[in-house]
């Protein structure tokens, strides 16, 4: 008899032991996946371009959880996101200091860098477009990220840990894609006054030279245990950029310009502070 007590509480020692390990409280490392949809917008620091509309955007990823303490923990992981956005540009052709931002593209569709000294009759190449008057511009990215963040988190109650989260992300850019509503266009044999939609302009070349997004992301969720260490979980992230998506000053957007008597041409052009706004609607699993 005692032999077989001794034999089943050696059993559930072991079973106790085995679950106990196998708990996410114990866990010193997780893996898990995660979707997102996002709503997105973009800010701007420059006067003469301004908030637009928003888009809805989404991502995946895999995540990583490294166990610091019980209550913390560091994340990170590596994932991708698409995102959009509109600006819209002053448009003031008539005032004592005109603002119209214009482009040309060649009969690829690509964009043609502006540079001072060219002639004006050289301006306007055969198969190239000039769009003139440019109000509004819709933007489209996708970005590989990777989040580094400090992940606080409460006791279990109920099945249910609810946590915070403060840190930042590194993104890589892509892919960035525009569509253009203009109010008139010009080729070197005709001219349309009428307003019209200039779709997927690769606008990759006009962003930051070097192409990396540095932004805080911070946010609030829950997790609910399924079994052991297997949980699902719900968090609300807000991000916002702290690096530019654009350089500066474009090199193939100009708002005006200035021709001189012997037909040579120097241009003013647009400044560019474009930053991404996005709120996340998280959800995923963590083994």
């Amino acid at each position: 008899m005692k032999k077989i007590l001794l034999i089943v509480s050696s059993t559930l020692l072991l079973a106790n032991n085995f679950l106990a390990q196998d708990t996410d409280d114990d866990k010193k490392f997780r893996l898990g996946l995660k979707v997102a949809a996002q709503p997105t917008w973009f800010s701007s620091n420059e006067s003469a371009t301004t908030k637009g509309g928003a888009g809805f955007g989404f991502g995946f990823g895999l995540v990583t959880e490294f166990r610091l303490g019980k209550t913390a923990s560091f994340v990170t992981g590596i994932g991708g996101d698409f995102e959009s956005g509109s600006v819209r540009y002053k448009f003031d052709p008539l005032s004592s200091t005109p603002h119209s931002v214009g482009y040309i593209t060649d009969n690829a569709g690509n964009l043609k860098e502006l540079k001072d000294g060219v002639n004006q009759a050289d301006l306007i190449q055969t198969g190239d477009v000039l769009y003139a008057g440019v109000t509004e511009r819709k933007i489209k990215t996708t970005h590989v990220t990777i989040p580094i963040a400090l992940k606080m988190m409460t006791k279990e109650m109920g099945g249910f840990k609810y946590f915070g989260m403060f840190g930042g992300e590194i993104g890589i850019r892509v892919k960035s894609r525009a569509t253009d509503k203009y109010t008139s266009s010009f080729t070197s044999t005709s001219y349309n006054l009428s307003s019209g939609t200039n779709t997927n302009i690769n606008i990759n070349k006009d962003g930051s030279l070097i192409p990396l997004r540095v932004g805080m992301n911070v946010g609030l969720g829950a997790e609910y245990r399924l079994s052991g260490s297997t949980s699902m979980f719900l968090s609300i992230n807000y991000f916002r950029s702290f690096t530019n998506l654009m350089r500066k000053e474009s090199a193939y957007m100009v708002y005006d310009s200035k021709i001189y008597s012997d037909g040579t041409m120097t241009f003013f052009r647009v400044k560019q502070g474009i930053f991404m706004n996005a709120i996340r609607i998280n959800v995923g699993i963590l083994f």
